[in-house]
């Protein structure tokens, strides 16, 4: 009885396994952009090019696909290297989510935000500039 509840465990965990990964990858970005604000879940002062005095910036994503426990990372780099990464619950088939970043005056340069789903698929990556 052991052995068969053993071949029979071996059979449904990669179907299980399968079956997470294949949810995580149906999510898909319908829109993204870096904006200078967000409100009412709408971006504004969306840019490529930002200046050194803006403050902050958001990545605002609009994420269709997801199911129950979904969720994304907002991924930050300065140059190649990773500021900040935020975890984003995606509730609904289709949601609307954004993070935000600080960003200090003399932290010019080549910017960008990967948006990542669980199973570490990059689904989007923006790119802008802080001059």
């Amino acid at each position: 009885m052991k052995r068969l509840t053993a071949i029979l465990l071996a059979g449904i965990v990669p179907l299980i396994v399968v079956g997470v990964v294949f949810a995580e990858t149906k999510l898909s970005v319908e829109a993204a952009v870096i904006a200078t604000g967000v409100e009412n879940l709408t971006p504004m002062g969306v840019a490529e090019k930002f200046p050194a005095t803006v403050g902050k910036l958001y990545c605002y994503s609009k994420i269709v696909g997801g199911t129950e426990g979904s969720s994304i990372k907002h991924i930050w780099y300065r140059g190649d290297k990773n500021v900040s990464e935020i975890v984003l619950p995606i509730k609904y088939p289709s949601f609307r989510t954004y993070s935000y970043k600080t960003i200090p005056p003399d932290w010019t340069g080549k910017w960008k935000v990967e948006i990542v789903a669980n199973d570490g698929t990059v689904l989007k990556t923006l790119e802008f500039d802080v001059e």
